[in-house]
């Protein structure tokens, strides 16, 4: 089974490209659009691949990050979910956004995938529910990130200096690291703002 190849792209389709190795194969790869928009001819990419041999043919679809096809083989366990739809979620929504909506009961985040109706987004979500927690590890960061983000704003906009709100912010997050992460921007603005005083 092949499950990695590197080379370059000689070709790009609508839903798939030609990956030519070093060895001169040139391998047909279906991915997600995301890598078929911004990828061009003669570039050098690498994929983690997934094999699914049939009577007639053998197909490989490929993603630029392991997490992808580590989410993909999950979607592909769900009855009635094959290749095709698994790939077009991806193409839709990113792997947190996924595991969110799996994760949150959110029937919403999925629907509106083309070829992905109510039925199957319900059965996403019974069938996977617990099974994708490890892949939202992302999420705790992004929302950290915007929380800080809304908090440098919000004193920025009240006259204080940026040097010195992104030292006490520096200063708050070697203090207590843990903490700082489950801060909301309010609590955020209330401990620089003892530090300013």
């Amino acid at each position: 089974m092949i499950s990695y190849l590197i080379g370059t792209i000689q070709e790009i389709n609508e839903k798939s490209l030609t990956l030519l190795t070093g060895s001169g194969v040139g391998y047909k790869i279906f991915s997600t659009v995301n890598i078929l928009l911004s990828k061009n001819e003669g570039e050098n990419m690498e994929f983690f691949i997934y094999t699914v041999v049939k009577d007639d043919a053998i197909d490989l679809y490929g993603f630029a990050e392991k997490e992808e096809l580590q989410m993909f083989e999950k979607l592909i366990t769900v009855s009635g979910i094959g290749p095709r739809s698994a790939l077009n979620i991806l193409s839709v929504s990113n792997v947190n956004n996924v595991a969110l909506a799996v994760e949150n009961d959110d029937v919403s985040l999925l629907s509106g995938i083309p070829g992905l109706g109510k039925r199957s987004c319900e059965k996403i979500i019974i069938e996977l529910k617990g099974k994708l927690s490890h892949f939202i590890k992302v999420e705790k960061v992004d929302r950290n990130l915007s929380e800080e983000k809304d908090a440098h704003l919000a004193l920025i906009s009240l006259g204080y200096s940026e040097k010195d709100v992104n030292n006490i912010i520096n200063k708050i997050k070697q203090d207590n690291p843990q903490a700082f992460n489950n801060m909301q921007a309010s609590e955020i603005i209330k401990e620089i703002l003892k530090d300013l005083r």
